[in-house]
């Protein structure tokens, strides 16, 4: 009787906010959340054992709005388990990733929502303002340049070649059911992209390209300390070794040389940030392997020239 009255009372959208020490951002976060359009929703912020003002920030704001719940991590998780956490404590048929230093657009959720009007939808994306740490307006990036519904192995196939255009976890809607494999530990850098490649493989893949969220940068993003420590190009080796060899990721000749490049190019910035390394996976043409600091030296010449 109890499992059948959480069912009835369940929130149709789970917006899940995994925070780690970025109360200074979550005000603005959380009023983004509560100001949507989209009303039948429960907002869950997951904090992984802050040491800033994260808590109170949160619990002022449950004192006045019953849909936010705050959970205190028993220990500290990491990102993946952090974001597995949210997944567990979710009750929603559909799940709204928003990272605590991000914001959503009013009409997100009920955008991205309807979407899964179609059944046979995996995964809604849409595009995203970044928003430098100067304070800028921003640029906008997404998967494409209009909106665009595709079958989710072309998409994986694009992602795979051209990097992850579908964006943060915060750019993405997708249904509970389809992720209880969670986020996977060996995936640091990759991990969402990663998550997206599983999910894509259930179903189809639909972008919306109206900037429904927006992106901070800023100096204590995971993205800077992963290419410091050599993890994104460690990913791309992870990726490569599962994905490449399956008939939907199958490249042309430009899209081989284009996978090498970016890996060059990623292995340069490590190499720029202090950390050097050299990949141990086999790239798509042997003869870039050997010597892959070739590679990054163009890779480097070319971003110095831009």
């Amino acid at each position: 009787m109890t499992s059948r009255l959480n069912e009835i009372v369940a929130p149709a959208v789970s917006v899940c906010i995994p925070a780690y020490n970025h109360g200074r951002f979550l005000a603005d976060t959380l009023k983004s959340a509560l100001d949507q359009s989209f009303a039948d929703m429960e907002i869950i912020v997951s904090d992984n054992r802050s040491s800033d003002h994260t808590q109170e920030v949160v619990m002022a704001i449950v004192e006045r709005d019953a849909r936010v719940r705050y959970v205190l991590a028993p220990e500290h998780l990491g990102m993946q388990g952090n974001f597995n956490r949210c997944l567990e404590l979710a009750r929603g048929r559909y799940i709204k990733f928003l990272c605590a230093d991000d914001m959503l657009e009013p009409r997100c959720v009920e955008r991205m929502l309807a979407a899964f009007r179609d059944e046979r939808t995996a995964l809604v994306g849409c595009a995203r303002r970044i928003l430098p740490e100067d304070g800028g307006s921003g640029r906008v990036l997404g998967y494409a340049a209009g909106d665009v519904t595709s079958s989710g192995t072309e998409a994986i196939h694009r992602c795979f070649f051209r990097g992850n255009l579908i964006g943060e976890p915060t750019a993405v809607m997708f249904r509970r059911a389809d992720a209880k494999d969670g986020f996977r530990a060996q995936y640091q850098q990759l991990v969402d992209l990663d998550m997206w490649f599983r999910l894509l493989e259930k179903g189809r893949f639909t972008f919306l390209a109206e900037a429904l969220c927006s992106i901070r940068e800023h100096g204590a993003q995971a993205t800077r300390s992963s290419i410091a420590s050599g993890r994104v190009s460690a990913d791309k080796e992870l990726l490569y070794a599962e994905f490449s060899r399956k008939p939907h990721v199958a490249g042309t000749v430009f899209e081989r040389l284009l996978w090498d490049f970016r890996m060059a190019w990623s292995v340069q910035r490590e190499r720029a940030a202090g950390h050097v390394r050299t990949p141990s996976t086999a790239v798509y043409f042997r003869g870039l392997r050997a010597p892959m600091t070739v590679g990054a030296r163009i890779a480097w010449a070319f971003h110095q020239a831009g």
